[in-house]
């Protein structure tokens, strides 16, 4: 009964070291206004005084039955609610979560960080490229690659309430970053001479059954469905600054997504990790869905890694200009191990004189490798990240909504009230014992997809444009022409990824129209 359990998870979280006050009030709430047997109780009763013979206005009774009958059904269902949403929080564990969060932020003492250097470049032309890339297709072909997406987020800030991948950047074809995406995953695999590699797939409560039912209506982009992973990203419950967790309303808790790093603890939860071992990967890429020029699968850096033998690896690219905001890779020195360790500086946490330091020799920006969220996995070493490591929590102070009692209405606040606990997919490169950090090319690899059209920078008209300069450069390098272009303007256009990957199989002498897309040759 509702009463029952309404009871038991007041005592669990009563017992927690933080007084809980919202969550024991709700319960307490959810109690007075009576459980399933109250409400019994009152519907017998009110039966009974119908029977007794006396000459009362039916009318008036039958609309006052009707009337706590209705205020019964709606205090269960919000009993029910309230309990389901309260047996879902893994409050324990959240708690735990924070404690050590808050511990791990005022601890501090790291040591200064040092500029990472990119040991190796993926330049399409050399030598060694060509080598990386026979040999990442070659563990393409093999089925030895995982394909990690990662695509939680909504278009909140491109105007759109979707799911962020299914938004159209825009393009000459009108695909969106899904389809984009998984058609080149197919092209891959046919590039390999196989099937394309599994596809895993990370959503969020908020976007996973949108995205599951895009990727049906659209066959799965031509990939086998079996091939094709969905798994859902994790939250965390807010918190206010003493730890007591925020209630969005009576039934609701406030949570968060569990920031991108949530991504290992979803990759054992879900099952994920067993079914990579099953399939027998040995190497896994992971990305994120608003890149539209991501060379989704890279085999030459995948093939760099493996030749590398390493534990990690990064793709990055030289900063646009000093203090562009993108994280950067660095490293620092383990004082109880004496080991050098990779880790991610946050563009906020650099100070601009250091944003801006120059090598003295080289005239380049000292911290110049941008993290650019292409990540480099030996399966080993993520199982490891999933199961045996515990991550680290980054406190982020925001607007949480909360409920106010006085009034039972749910408030938006207008400056931050809580926090917000997100780990981060880098935290792990520090617990490799070998980390490759391979230089890749902005116009080839990074087009981000963040700001609203017309943004200026990281938004759907900038992407494309990348997308449909770097697919003219393809014809032009070839030896084709763009025709049409109207004086002034960049030559520009569309080529389907089933076409080509990455400019190979473009023909001689071709010419084609300006802003078209090319779907054969």
């Amino acid at each position: 009964m509702s009463n029952a359990a309404l009871r038991a998870l007041r005592t669990r979280f009563a017992s927690y070291d933080v007084e809980q006050k919202s969550i024991v009030g709700a319960i307490d709430r959810a109690l007075m206004r009576g459980g399933d047997d109250d409400d019994d109780d009152d519907d017998e009763g009110d039966e009974m005084s119908h029977a007794d013979g006396r000459d009362d206005d039916d009318d008036d009774d039958d609309e006052s039955g009707r009337i706590k009958r209705r205020k019964g059904k709606t205090n269960r269902r919000e009993a029910k609610a309230l309990i389901g949403t309260l047996r879902a929080l893994e409050g324990e564990r959240a708690m735990e979560v924070f404690a050590r969060s808050l511990a791990e932020a005022s601890a501090g003492g790291e040591t200064a960080s040092a500029p990472a250097r990119a040991e190796r470049r993926a330049a399409p032309g050399s030598e060694e490229y060509a080598r990386w890339r026979v040999r990442g297709l070659e563990i393409v072909k093999a089925k030895t690659l995982a394909v990690v997406l990662l695509a939680g987020g909504q278009g909140t800030r491109l105007g759109s309430a979707n799911p962020k991948g299914m938004y159209d950047i825009g393009l000459p074809s009108g695909k969106s970053l899904f389809a984009l995406q998984g058609e080149r995953l197919k092209k891959l695999g046919d590039l390999a001479g196989g099937c394309a590699p599994v596809w895993y797939v990370m959503t969020s409560p908020f976007t996973h059954d949108m995205t599951v039912n895009y990727f049906k209506q659209h066959e799965y982009f031509g990939l086998r469905a079996n091939d094709v992973i969905f798994f859902k990203q994790g939250t965390l419950p807010c918190f206010t600054e003493s730890g007591e967790i925020i209630m969005k309303s009576y039934v609701e808790v406030s949570e968060a997504p569990d920031g991108n790093g949530g991504i290992y603890a979803a990759l054992a939860r879900e099952g994920i990790i067993d079914d990579m071992r099953r399939r027998g990967i040995e190497h896994v890429y992971a990305y994120c869905v608003d890149n539209a020029l991501v060379q989704v699968g890279d085999p030459a850096f995948v093939g760099c890694c493996a030749e590398c033998r390493c534990e990690a690896g990064a793709k990055v690219i030289a900063k646009a200009y000093p203090t562009e905001p993108v994280g950067v890779f660095a490293t620092r020195v383990n004082e109880k191990t004496g080991e050098k360790e990779y880790h991610v500086v946050e563009y906020s946490e650099i100070p601009e004189s250091l944003a801006s330091a120059r090598d003295e020799e080289t005239g380049e920006l000292k911290f110049n490798a941008a993290n650019i969220a292409l990540h480099y996995y030996s399966f080993d070493f993520l199982a490891k990240c999933c199961l045996d490591l515990t991550l680290p929590h980054h406190i982020a102070r925001k607007k949480i909504p909360y409920l106010d009692v006085k009034t039972g209405e749910t408030v938006n606040p207008e400056q931050p009230n809580g926090i917000k606990l997100e780990a981060f997919i880098f935290d792990v490169y520090k617990y490799a014992k070998s980390v490759c950090i391979v230089q890749g090319d902005r116009a080839l690899d990074f087009a981000p997809v963040k700001n609203a059209e017309g943004a200026g920078k990281d938004s759907p008209d900038t992407a494309r444009a990348l997308i449909t300069a770097l697919h003219a450069k393809w014809i032009i390098d070839a030896g084709g022409s763009i025709e049409g272009v109207p004086e002034g303007a960049a030559p520009a256009c569309e080529i389907a990824p089933h076409v080509s990957y990455a400019g190979e199989n473009i023909p001689k002498n071709a010419r084609v129209a300006h802003r078209s897309h090319v779907c054969r040759f």
